[in-house]
C-alpha cells in the first residue's frame, strides 16, 4: 500500500514538473517566428568558414570568362570576322612573283649534229585586279557582314544560357543548404523526443512502444539528413560545372531572396521577348545575309571586268649567252562573259532561295518556341508566388501544431503518434516553404532569359 502511494506521488511530481517546463518553454516560444530561410554566413568551424563569400554576380562573371561554351561562341565570332576580311580582299589586287629555270633538249632525227639544247631563265611580277563584276563582290561582302552580326547574336544567346545555368545552380545550392538546416533541426527535435520517451518510460508513465517509435523516427531523420548533406555536394558539383571551372574550391554562398510581384503582364513579356531575344535577331541577320547570297547567285550570269599586268625579265640560252636577261612586260584588260556553265548559276540561285525559305521556317518555329518559353516561365513565376503565400501560412500552422503536440505529450495527454506526426508536418512545411522560395527565384531567372535579358 505504501509502495502504491509512493509510486503515485512520484508520477504526480514528474507530471507537475513537465507542466511547469512546458509552461516555461511555451512562454518563451510564443513570440518566435519560423526560422529564416536565406543562407546564413558560414560560422567558425563550419565548412567554408573564413573563405570569401561567392556572390551570384561573381559566379556569373567567372562563368562568362571561363565557360567553354562562351569561349567557343566568342571564337566563332572571330572566325566570321575573318571570313568578312577574306571577302574584302576582292577589293584589293593580287600581286605575285614567279621565278623559273627550264632546260630542254630537242633531237633532230638521226643526225646528232642537229640536236639542240637550251636553257630558259625568267623572273616575273604579276598584278591582277577585279575592276567591276556588277555587284557580286559587294553582295559577298555584305553577306559576310550580316553573318558576323548573326554570330554576335549567337554569342549573346550562349551567354544568356550560361547565366541561366549559373543562376539555377546557385539557387539550387542555397536551397540544398537550407534543407540541410531543416533536417538538422528535425534530428535535434527527434533526439529530444527520444530522451523524453525514455524518461517517461523509466518512470513508468509511457509504454516501451513510445521509445521504439521515437527511435525509429530519429534514425529516419538521420538518414534524411545524410541524403540532404549529399545533395549539397551534388549541388556544388552542378554549380562548378555551370561556372565552367573544373577545379573550383567550395565557398560559402549568400543571396538575399527578394520576392516582388511580377511587374509586367504575359502579353508584355511575350512582345518584349520577340524584339529582344538574340536568337530571333540572329535569324534576322541570317535572312539578310541569305538575301545577299541570292543576289550574288543571280548576278552569276553577268560578266567580270579584270585587269592584269606583268613585268619581268627572261632569256633563252642555246650557247651559254642567257645573261643579261631581257625585260618584258604586258598589260591586259579582260571581259569575261559566262555563256554556258552547265546550269551552275541557275542551280545556285535555286539553292539560295530554298535555303532562304528554310531559314524563314526555322525563324517562325523559334518564335513559337520563344512565346512558349515566356508563357511557361510567366505561369511558373505566378504559381511560385502563390505557393509562397500558401506555404507561409502552412508553416505557421505547422509550428503552432507542433508546439501544442509537444505540450500535450509532456503533460501526458498526447500520444507519441500525435507528436511524431506534428514533427513530420512541420518538417514538410519548412521544406515546402524553402522550395517555393527558390522555385520563385529559378522561375524568375527562366523568365528573364526567356525575355532575352541577363538581369531581372
Amino acid at each position: 500500500m505504501k509502495h502504491g502511494r509512493r509510486r503515485d506521488a512520484t508520477r504526480a511530481f514528474f507530471c507537475l514538473t513537465a507542466v511547469l517546463l512546458f509552461l516555461f518553454s511555451a512562454g518563451g516560444q510564443a513570440a518566435e517566428e519560423p526560422p529564416p530561410i536565406p543562407e546564413k554566413p558560414a560560422q567558425p568551424g563550419e565548412k567554408g568558414a573564413g573563405a570569401e563569400i561567392l556572390t551570384l554576380e561573381e559566379a556569373i562573371g567567372i562563368a562568362l570568362e571561363n565557360h567553354p561554351r562562351v569561349k567557343g561562341a566568342r571564337e566563332r565570332v572571330g572566325a566570321q570576322k575573318a571570313v568578312l576580311g577574306q571577302e574584302f580582299s576582292a577589293y584589293y589586287p593580287t600581286i605575285g612573283m614567279t621565278n623559273s629555270y627550264r632546260t630542254s633538249n630537242t633531237t633532230g632525227g638521226g643526225d646528232s649534229t642537229s640536236d639542240k639544247a637550251f636553257d630558259r631563265f625568267s623572273g616575273q611580277a604579276s598584278f591582277n585586279m577585279t575592276l567591276y563584276n556588277f555587284g557580286k563582290r559587294e553582295g559577298a561582302v555584305q553577306s559576310a557582314r550580316d553573318s558576323v552580326e548573326a554570330t554576335a547574336h549567337d554569342f549573346r544567346t550562349a551567354t544568356n544560357e550560361v547565366v541561366l545555368a549559373v543562376r539555377q545552380a546557385y539557387y539550387g545550392y542555397l536551397q540544398a543548404k537550407a534543407l540541410v538546416r531543416v533536417r538538422e533541426e528535425t534530428v535535434k527535435d527527434r533526439e529530444l523526443l527520444v530522451r523524453r520517451a525514455r524518461g517517461f518510460y523509466e518512470v513508468g508513465t509511457r509504454p516501451r512502444i513510445d521509445v521504439a517509435r521515437a527511435e525509429s523516427n530519429f534514425f529516419n531523420a538521420r538518414a534524411d539528413l545524410i541524403a540532404a548533406q549529399n545533395a549539397v555536394k551534388i549541388a556544388w558539383v552542378t554549380l562548378k560545372n555551370a561556372v565552367g571551372v573544373r577545379d573550383f574550391p567550395e565557398r560559402p554562398l549568400t543571396e538575399e531572396l527578394k520576392i516582388s510581384p511580377v511587374p509586367i503582364s504575359v502579353e508584355q513579356a511575350r512582345e518584349l521577348a520577340l524584339v529582344s531575344r538574340p536568337e530571333l535577331k540572329s535569324f534576322e541577320a541570317q535572312r539578310k545575309a541569305q538575301d545577299q547570297k541570292i543576289a550574288v547567285a543571280r548576278r552569276g550570269h553577268l560578266p567580270d571586268i579584270l585587269l592584269s599586268a606583268s613585268y619581268g625579265r627572261q632569256n633563252t640560252s642555246r650557247e651559254g649567252d642567257a645573261f643579261p636577261l631581257q625585260p618584258t612586260w604586258s598589260v591586259q584588260l579582260n571581259l569575261n562573259i559566262p555563256i554556258f556553265e552547265g546550269f551552275r548559276s541557275t542551280y545556285r540561285v535555286e539553292e539560295s532561295l530554298r535555303n532562304y525559305h528554310a531559314l524563314r521556317a526555322q525563324e517562325e518555329d523559334r518564335k513559337q518556341q520563344v512565346a512558349l518559353e515566356v508563357e511557361q516561365g510567366y505561369l511558373k513565376l505566378i504559381e511560385a508566388e502563390e505557393r509562397i503565400k500558401a506555404t507561409e501560412a502552412a508553416l505557421r500552422a505547422a509550428k503552432e501544431n507542433l508546439d501544442l503536440a509537444n505540450g500535450r505529450y509532456q503533460v501526458g495527454v498526447g500520444s507519441i503518434i500525435e507528436i511524431t506526426e506534428a514533427q513530420t508536418l512541420y518538417t514538410d512545411a519548412q521544406t515546402n516553404h524553402i522550395r517555393s522560395l527558390f522555385d520563385y527565384k529559378i522561375a524568375e531567372a527562366q523568365l528573364v532569359k526567356a525575355i532575352g535579358s541577363q538581369q531581372p
